[in-house]
């Protein structure tokens, strides 16, 4: 299957755009056609994530604060063509807005909602679609979104506390090079003309010194261009799959993060089997749509191998033990909860209780990472000044 964008009228001439799956543009047309629409494009896209970039994010907190007013409203006795119409009302995204329209359209010719979901896969993963689809199989769908929205909320919460964690470090860090680079580009050149004529008798630290400054005064700007293309470089090759796969697989093994690592796999492993498995699926169904809710790619392979094991009669916790990605205490409980036929109960609390863990170890990086910057900072700063106060000294001691 392919992803087309299209374009189309509705009967009332209302001009709608959006994507949809086929195997090729003719067959996109004649599926727009059956949804009443009058095509005018159909063009292929390459899908992205939902999540990639500010307005992915943007877009899949629309789509919790939606899903959450759509199970409230059908939860109040609303048919969902009426919930759908209320929330167009007071949806403020606009991409959302425009699609949601769209799936009311899709929802009147006669499409289920997880149909019309299907058809915008950068708002609505497959994971989303699948648990939708198990709630109008099992008659459950405002309690079916209720779920949905509930463990949406939950990553998203835990995400934030990710972004707030990495932002202080980061700061701190720039502020600290920017505090070095004042003092090698404006301080240290103001003695350089005191220290010309005895740099034979200067300490090594203050030539050291003296010449890092000369460095950067030369080749300083182009330092920094080469820097940032190193970066931008680095963050463009960790969008790709194989260099990902590598970092991913060197974070579960090193050792300073490989717990806060194996316990964030876990905790959205836990938290999308938890939401599945309640939202009327089974574990066969649902391990696919795990495997695409977890970040860290090296784990997705790993659960690959876990879905052709359970698909093979094993046991879960027995496929997870062998493929050993997951933080073992997952693994020793979700075995009781297979054994005991309470495998959405334990998952949803070691969801919980993993949730808990990578907020109090991140808690605990950053309270080290901070003392850690601002002490080596003053080493660094330290050094300097004594090198020079130790130079002027120096020269002193000549000239007497």
């Amino acid at each position: 299957m392919a992803l087309f964008a299209y374009r189309a009228l509705t009967a009332a001439g209302e001009r709608v755009t959006g994507e949809i799956e086929a195997p090729d543009a003719r067959a996109a047309v004649a599926r727009l056609q059956e949804r009443g629409l009058f095509p005018i494009s159909a063009e292929p896209v390459t899908p992205r994530p939902a999540r990639a970039g500010l307005g992915g994010r943007r877009l899949a907190r629309a789509v919790t604060e939606a899903t959450r007013e759509l199970a409230t409203l059908l939860g109040a006795g609303q048919t969902l063509t009426e919930a759908l119409g209320l929330l167009l009302e007071t949806i403020e995204h606009r991409r959302l807005r425009a699609i949601l329209a769209e799936v009311r359209e899709a929802v009147r010719t006669g499409k289920s909602l997880s149909e019309a979901l299907a058809n915008h896969p950068h708002a609505f993963p497959r994971a989303y679609v699948g648990l939708v689809r198990a709630g109008e199989a099992a008659g459950t769908l405002p309690e079916t979104l209720r779920i949905l929205a509930l463990a949406r909320e939950r990553r998203e919460q835990v995400e934030r506390k990710l972004a707030s964690a990495a932002i202080y470090p980061a700061l701190l860090l720039l502020a600290s090079l920017a505090a070095l680079a004042i003092l090698l580009l404006v301080v240290v050149p103001r003695f350089a003309p005191l220290f010309a004529q005895a740099q034979a008798a200067l300490p090594a630290s203050t030539r050291l010194v003296l010449a890092l400054a000369e460095f950067l005064a030369a080749w300083g700007s182009e330092l920094a261009l080469a820097l940032a293309v190193a970066l931008f470089a680095l963050l463009v090759a960790l969008r790709r799959p194989r260099p990902r796969l590598v970092l991913d697989r060197a974070l579960l093994r090193v050792p300073l993060v490989t717990k806060l690592a194996r316990e964030r796999a876990s905790a959205e492993a836990m938290r999308g089997l938890a939401t599945l498995l309640k939202g009327g699926l089974d574990l066969a169904s649902a391990l696919p749509l795990v495997r695409e809710l977890v970040s860290n790619r090296a784990v997705r392979a790993a659960l690959e191998e876990t879905m052709r094991a359970v698909r093979e009669g094993r046991p879960l916790w027995r496929a997870l033990s062998e493929a050993d990605v997951l933080a073992p205490l997952a693994v020793r409980l979700l075995r009781v909860g297979e054994e005991s036929g309470r495998l959405a109960e334990v998952a949803e609390y070691l969801a919980e209780a993993f949730e808990e863990r990578v907020a109090s170890r991140l808690a605990r990086l950053v309270a080290l990472v901070e003392p850690l910057v601002i002490v080596t900072l003053g080493l660094l700063v330290g050094g300097i000044v004594v090198s020079i106060l130790s130079a002027v000294i120096a020269v002193n001691d000549l000239a007497f």
